[in-house]
């Protein structure tokens, strides 16, 4: 390992374990403010007021109201007033020269409404949500405070870089347009590798997942209609029922991904919403549903693609309905390129000994995938399943929570990672 001698990993752990009490503090101080996707400003200041602290430059208003709504327009949604360029990047000049490392948090909370049972840390140390109706329930807080404690490590060793470092604060993962949008503006253009961590509820705590190749899935928002028909519920015989196809269809998807599809191939159809509007007495004139496909493979998205439209086109035929389908290809797979997943694997060996392998992918998008579409990099898990401290709940729970001693671990990790990249 050419990037990291015994001392200088010393150093970064050393230094991590120093600021462990400012990473914690940060992280409380977000989760008390959640924010929701695109609307994170006071999260952006003060990230932002934290760079300035150590004369860290920072880029910011890299996107705009209209590059927001182009993207809302895709998922249906409107612009808010609330909404905004939140997403900003620091970055850190090394003293000599050399390729460019950019590592990534997001920022937004989710519409969740956060616990309030006693044994719920952020209610017992004062740090719940404030905002009601928002939380940071998938870890966000803990991205930002980790990823702003490595900024604070790698600013004291700017002598051990060589090359540069940027710190990407990025707006709305969860609904898949910060990374567009951060990417539509040009960041990536000076970039040589790109790297994330993820805070993961299912991996005990102290334990890092790493693969070298894929680590979770593309997400396709998908919306189904049938339509034609409607009637008085008491003479069926002289309409066409679009409830009906709709059942149908439902039926024949489940069976379809599971007989027609490469069963080597993971790859899952979820219908996620079922709705019709009627009164007592009446057929509808439509049915509407909402899913989602998650796949690893082009091919087999494509296939499940082509295999939808097919069967409710023939459904449709037979119903004498319409059938409409559009789908929104929400997220790439996450897919980590080998040597820079090595690299990875051999900076989080050096804080978390054997407790680092790779396993079977999970089923779940990250938007850090379109940052890998361009670039080489790795996305990296970091178990927090602890029971001791309630950080066993799944992620989106009301009762979500991190194992806080992790947080150092993960500052050290982020450090290393940059480190062992720009000097191997």
């Amino acid at each position: 390992m050419m990037g990291l001698n015994e001392s200088l990993v010393n150093k970064i752990n050393t230094k991590a374990e120093e600021i462990e009490e400012k990473i914690i503090k940060l992280r409380r101080k977000i989760h008390r403010n959640p924010e929701l996707g695109l609307a994170e400003h006071e999260t952006s200041k003060l990230i932002k007021e934290e760079l300035n602290k150590l004369d860290i430059p920072v880029k910011d208003n890299l996107y705009n109201r209209v590059d927001i709504k182009e993207e809302l327009d895709k998922l249906g949604e409107k612009i808010q007033d609330s909404h905004g360029p939140t997403g900003l990047l620091g970055i850190l000049e090394g003293s000599k020269k050399g390729e460019t490392v950019l590592l990534r948090s997001d920022m937004d909370a989710l519409k969740v409404i956060e616990s309030n049972d006693e044994d719920h840390l952020p209610k017992q140390q004062d740090f719940r949500s404030r905002n009601e109706g928002k939380m940071h329930a998938c870890g966000h807080d803990a991205h930002i405070a980790m990823l702003l404690g490595a900024a604070h490590v790698l600013s004291e060793y700017k002598e051990e870089i060589k090359g540069r470092i940027i710190f990407l604060f990025q707006p709305d993962e969860e609904r898949g347009c910060g990374a567009k949008l951060m990417k539509k503006s040009g960041i990536l253009n000076e970039v040589d590798a790109v790297f994330g961590i993820h805070v993961w509820s299912p991996i005990q705590a102290g334990k890092v997942m790493i693969n070298s190749g894929p680590m979770m899935a593309s997400v396709d928002n998908i919306w189904l209609k049938f339509k034609g028909g409607g009637g008085h519920s008491s003479a069926p015989n002289e309409t066409e029922e679009p409830l009906l196809a709709a059942s149908e269809l439902v039926n024949q998807l489940y069976k379809m991904n599971a007989r027609n599809v490469d069963t080597r191939n993971p790859s899952l159809i979820s219908i996620e919403s079922f709705n019709s509007e009627a009164d007592w007495g009446v057929i509808p004139d439509e049915a509407r549903l909402k899913g989602t496909i998650r796949t690893f493979d082009e091919d087999v998205r494509a296939t499940i693609i082509d295999e939808i439209n097919n069967i409710g086109e023939s459904l449709a035929k037979i119903h004498n309905l319409e059938f409409e389908f559009d789908n929104l290809y929400a997220f790439p797979p996450t897919i980590n390129t080998q040597n820079e997943a090595k690299i990875a694997i051999e900076a989080a060996q050096k804080i978390f000994d054997d407790n680092v392998f790779a396993d079977k992918p999970v089923m779940s998008g990250e938007d850090f995938s379109y940052y890998l579409q361009d670039r080489p990099g790795a996305f990296i898990f970091l178990g927090i399943r602890n029971k001791e401290v309630n950080s066993d709940y799944p992620h989106h729970n009301p009762n979500f929570d991190v194992d806080e001693s992790l947080l150092k671990k993960g500052t050290a990790l982020h450090s290393l990672i940059a480190l062992n990249y720009l000097n191997s």
